[in-house]
């Protein structure tokens, strides 16, 4: 029986620090609920100050509006229309914040009644010490609960403002549009009066110069109106586009990038190409003209300047060639030079060394076309492989995320292993002490 009591009474001990344990937790999730409760009423007075700020200009912008309403410029219309925009732009976000403390009150309260729910079950296992301290402390949760519902009024009060100060300003705005609108009806009426007394004329000449202004203002407050519409899902919307068109315009000029040496090399290349169809057939058909030119001399005295033409054209022929061989890393040509002061033998000599370079230049460059179009291939080929590339690196990642969900998944159930062998060898533990204290009383009782 000692052994037994003492067993009750280091149970009653463990039960006690578990509660005191519990209650402590408790204690400390109160306290961080009653500074979330200051912090928020914190913020709701400052929302109110803002809203008193907030009240006090639209006053002053009520009492401007009235004052100079007949004498409105330009300037101060385009001012009251980006005044009204932001004091507007002010009020969604003070609601924002509204609906945001009101969010975090609502899971606060949850809180506390999940805390309440758990105390009421303890209860019935706490000794009278620790049921009255339980008692005060749900005192104490009461009393947060009272000022939560009076903070939740003065919330509501605010939103209701916030709704009200929404009220006045659109109906501030349609005053303002409607005193606005109201003397071009009266210009109507000077311009009818004019008709019948040309004496008025002069009057609805002045008012003619106010016509200009109406409309500015109409275009003011059309933008404002505009302003007003842009905000919230629309300007969202238009971000979003926004953002979607600058990747789509950063992916084509990664891919104008990746693609830029080889249209630089293609464009460098391309008069050599366009040149090897022109230089086996019909560069011989070009210089024959020359030829017979240079082979038959004019008679003296007809047709200078044509052959003047003629020389020139040979000239920039030879150049041509010239350039072409230097690009082809091409040795100086042999009948690059000129005829002009050879013999006819000579000449003929000249000709066909020419047609012989030409020959080995149309070589070189349909071997620098093939070699082009290989590396051609071979850049298809590598961007194909860095596709596969990056697709490997893609699946690599979500191996690599799925192993360590695995590994998550694993250190977790080792945990709850290890937790199940900690409640077994507790419950072994407990059925051999039963089993001792049986034993001890069928032993006392033999």
């Amino acid at each position: 029986q000692d052994e037994q009591l003492k067993l009750t009474q280091d149970e009653k001990e463990l039960l006690k620090q578990k509660f005191q344990e519990e209650i402590m937790e408790y204690k400390e999730q109160i306290k961080q609920h009653s500074r979330t409760i200051v912090e928020l009423e914190d913020r709701l007075l400052e929302a109110k100050q803002e809203q008193k700020t907030l009240e006090e200009e639209n006053v002053t912008l009520l009492a401007k509006i009235e004052g100079s309403m007949h004498r409105l410029s330009k300037k101060s219309l385009l001012d009251l229309a980006v005044v009204f925009l932001v004091t507007f732009r002010e009020l969604a976000a003070a609601q924002k914040a509204i609906l945001s403390q009101e969010a975090v009150i609502a899971g606060l309260t949850k809180e506390l009644a999940e805390t309440k729910a758990q105390m009421s079950d303890m209860k019935g296992e706490l000794s009278e010490k620790q049921k009255v301290e339980l008692e005060r402390n749900l005192s104490r949760v009461k009393s947060q609960e009272s000022e939560l519902s009076v903070l939740r009024g003065k919330l509501y009060e605010m939103s209701t403002l916030v709704d009200k100060k929404n009220k006045e300003l659109k109906a501030v705005a349609e005053e303002l549009r409607y005193k606005l609108l109201k003397p071009e009806s009266a210009e109507g009426c000077l311009k009818r009066s004019s008709k019948r007394d040309p004496a008025s004329n002069t009057s609805a000449g002045q008012h003619r110069g106010t016509r200009t202004n109406l409309t500015f203002q109409e275009l003011a407050l059309d933008l404002a109106e505009l302003g007003a519409k842009c905000r919230g899902l629309r300007h969202e919307e238009t971000i979003r586009r926004q953002k979607e068109g600058l990747a789509e315009l950063r992916e084509r000029i990664r891919l104008l990038e990746k693609a830029q040496a080889a249209a630089l090399a293609s464009r460098e290349l391309e008069p050599l190409v366009l040149l090897k169809r022109d230089l086996p057939e019909k560069a011989a058909q070009r210089a024959g003209p020359v030829r017979e030119h240079l082979l038959w001399p004019l008679p003296p005295g007809s047709c200078s300047r044509v052959r003047e033409q003629a020389w020139v054209l040979l000239l920039v022929y030879l150049d041509l060639i010239r350039a072409l061989g230097a690009l082809m890393n091409m040795k100086e040509l042999a009948g690059m030079q000129s005829v002009r002061h050879l013999p006819q033998e000579e000449r003929e000599k000249v000709g066909l060394q020419r047609r012989k370079d030409l020959e080995l230049l149309y070589e070189r460059v349909s071997k620098l076309k093939s070699r082009l179009e290989r590396k051609e291939e071979m850049l298809k080929d590598h961007e194909s492989s860095a596709e596969q590339l990056r697709l490997n690196r893609v699946s690599l990642h979500t191996c690599r995320e799925e192993v360590a969900r695995l590994e998550d998944e694993v250190h977790r159930e080792a945990e709850e292993n290890a937790l199940l062998k900690e409640a077994l060898e507790r419950t072994r533990e407990q059925l051999n002490r039963e089993k001792r204290l049986n034993r001890a009383v069928k032993l006392r009782q033999v």
